[in-house]
């Protein structure tokens, strides 16, 4: 439903130009739907007000205007929204350009929130992590906004990594997918993309990311360091931090160490001694141009996990 929230614009002392409202809030519109506003601009002068130029943000239109009004005037600047490609919160800006010296330019808001014929709630991706062993789920919710209801054909989206269950909680108007992260799937970070197949005409896909992280007991983070591209011959080094963690544990050592000569490590015990915090530091200083790529291996008191390897790689360029 659209709705109109105005409010009186300050008046610059000795302005002839008043704008009684600065602001037009729509409220919330499917998408598709066209916004369409005036904006009054009375003139308390003795002379007309030349209206000089009209700027906005995109896609706002302006559709009708005056080139001028008359003293004692009232005039509209009529302005469009066309919502086709636009989805969450709108604040579009609009600038008047004018002939008055107390009031060259006149600033105006046209706002609202824009919704798509059907809504992933409260992101159209999952984010799941877990420790190997443990089970983690995440659910969206499906919500249509359309008059007709909403039928969704969910083909098998089980994987090695995850599996997903769609539940109906309001028959053709609302549902909720879950995703299950596999406990024993394979370990590492993915994205994998769900397709769920919708009776809505305008959509009639819906596309949601899967981003799914299953970690070992003693793990890493990040799982790779790359510096990007550093030039040769920096004085100020290119640095980094490494964690490493033990999940759950107590009395975690570990000893880090690189095969790489110009990079240097320093690591500090965690107060619950359940991990550590590297900084990374790579001297750019007596180092050759080239791709650098090598690795830092930490050595834990962990019987499973003795040790893990964290790859390492930068560009270095000459300046």
């Amino acid at each position: 439903m659209v709705q109109q929230d105005s409010s009186t614009s300050a008046i610059p002392s000795g302005s002839k130009t008043v704008f009684p409202e600065d602001r037009f809030a729509f409220g919330q519109v499917l998408s598709g739907a066209v916004v369409e506003h005036d904006f009054l601009i009375d003139n308390h002068g003795s002379v007309p007000v030349v209206i000089e130029k009209v700027s906005m943000t995109p896609p706002l239109l302006v559709t009708r205007m005056p080139r001028e009004v008359a003293p004692g005037a009232e005039g509209k600047i009529h302005f469009k929204l066309d919502t086709a490609d636009l989805e969450g919160e709108f604040e579009g800006a609009i600038s008047v350009s004018l002939d008055d010296p107390a009031l060259p330019e006149a600033q105006l808001i046209f706002t609202g929130r824009i919704f798509p014929a059907v809504e992933l709630l409260p992101s159209p991706a999952f984010f799941v992590a877990a420790q190997r062993g443990k089970q983690k789920r995440a659910s969206i919710e499906i919500v249509n906004h359309e008059s007709e209801p909403l039928a969704i054909d969910k083909t098998d989206q089980s994987a090695a990594r995850f599996t997903t269950q769609l539940e109906t909680l309001i028959p053709g108007q609302r549902y909720r997918l879950t995703l299950s992260l596999n406990p024993t799937g394979p370990a590492g970070r993915a994205s994998d993309t769900i397709l769920l197949k919708t009776s809505s005409k305008r959509s009639p896909v819906l596309n949601l990311t899967a981003n799914t992280y299953l970690y070992e007991r003693v793990h890493a983070f990040p799982e790779a360091l790359d510096f990007g591209s550093c030039c040769v011959g920096d004085a100020v080094n290119a640095t980094a931090v490494l964690m490493i963690y033990q999940e759950d544990g107590k009395d975690f050592q570990a000893r880090l160490s690189t095969d790489i000569r110009a990079l240097s490590l320093r690591s500090e015990r965690g107060p619950r001694g359940d991990r550590y915090q590297a900084e990374v530091s790579l001297s750019l200083e007596r180092i050759p141009a080239g791709l650098l790529q090598g690795s830092i291996f930490v050595d834990t008191n962990d019987k499973q996990f003795p040790r893990i390897v964290v790859p390492v790689r930068a560009q270095i360029v000459q300046r």
